[in-house]
């Protein structure tokens, strides 16, 4: 008789393999080595310490993290690239019961690392910004951090958009009352583009984002599309540094209020960022730097 072959124990191996034939190594995506075939299910037998290797290919799926340190990694961006047909509403946001769909979701977990592959949200969702507020409408995201650390590195996130949610490339987020968790996230060396509201939003008390030499790319000149680069809000801290941050411009706009902006910084904690226009890259953005709420420092 036949065995069925699986998967080697996540125990037993430090490196979990994924491809779509269910067949290869972390080295060899081709040998006839039984891998898994989806993210989910690696993520799913991962334990603390584990990598998670992805192979080259399209994964249709929405992924959802609990496990801490993990580490989650493509073959390159635009080489594996996770693009699910279809993202639902599977978490709220910290707080309140307001609802978010994330593809790739980070839930209650520490030290999980996301690098070297192309989040693309163009085949489940799509359309324009939500304008002029998002409220309490439902959120989309490419990567949610929820109550949780880790990093971001060479990641592409891209065509985050909808015309019936709220959308973000990158979400980092917990209790803005200040209970609930603790987030801390680096994002370092990616591209993130062809968003709605924003490319990144950090949000809350016990939230600290690190944004360092990323590309960050809005879609205007346009006329219905507010956008901004990176938000930090709601006394959530940053070090913003490095990045060139473009394209943000909304053509109807009338005033400081409606205009599109590369970094805004609402209600953040006031030793934040003192020098942004000397520490990045801007161009052809309506406002370079705004400050809501904000202690005023030199820019």
């Amino acid at each position: 008789m036949g065995a069925t072959v699986s998967p080697r124990s996540a125990h037993a191996e430090s490196t979990l393999v994924v491809d779509n034939d269910g067949n290869g190594t972390a080295t060899n995506c081709d040998a006839s080595v039984s891998a898994f075939s989806s993210i989910q299910a690696a993520v799913n037998a991962g334990v603390p310490g584990n990598t998670i290797f992805i192979c080259p290919g399209t994964y249709d799926e929405q992924v959802v993290v609990t496990t801490s340190n993990l580490a989650i990694n493509g073959a390159g961006a635009g080489s594996t690239v996770l693009r699910p047909s279809v993202v639902v509403q599977n978490t709220v946001r910290p707080g309140n019961i307001f609802p978010v769909a994330p593809i790739l979701l980070i839930e209650g977990a520490t030290g999980v690392t996301v690098a070297n592959l192309t989040i693309d949200g163009s085949d489940a969702d799509s359309g324009a910004g939500i304008f002029p507020t998002c409220g309490g409408i439902p959120f989309y995201a490419g990567i949610y951090y929820k109550n949780s650390s880790g990093s971001i590195e060479a990641t592409h996130i891209t065509n985050i958009m909808s015309a019936t949610a709220c959308t973000f490339a990158v979400l980092v987020q917990t209790d803005q009352s200040g209970f609930g968790g603790v987030a801390n996230v680096a994002v370092t060396n990616n591209l993130v583009d062809r968003y709605g509201l924003a490319g990144i939003n950090c949000i809350g008390q016990n939230a600290a984002c690190t944004v360092t030499r990323n590309t960050i790319r809005g879609e205007g000149p346009v006329n219905d599309l507010l956008q901004v680069g990176i938000i930090i809000r709601a006394e959530a801290s940053s070090t913003i540094s490095g990045n060139v941050i473009t394209d943000h411009f909304f053509l109807p706009a009338h005033g400081v209020p409606e205009s599109a902006t590369g970094i805004f910084l609402f209600f953040a904690r006031p030793d934040s960022n003192p020098h942004l226009l000397q520490d990045n890259i801007f161009s052809n953005n309506q406002l370079d730097v705004q400050r809501l709420g904000t202690s005023a420092a030199f820019d």
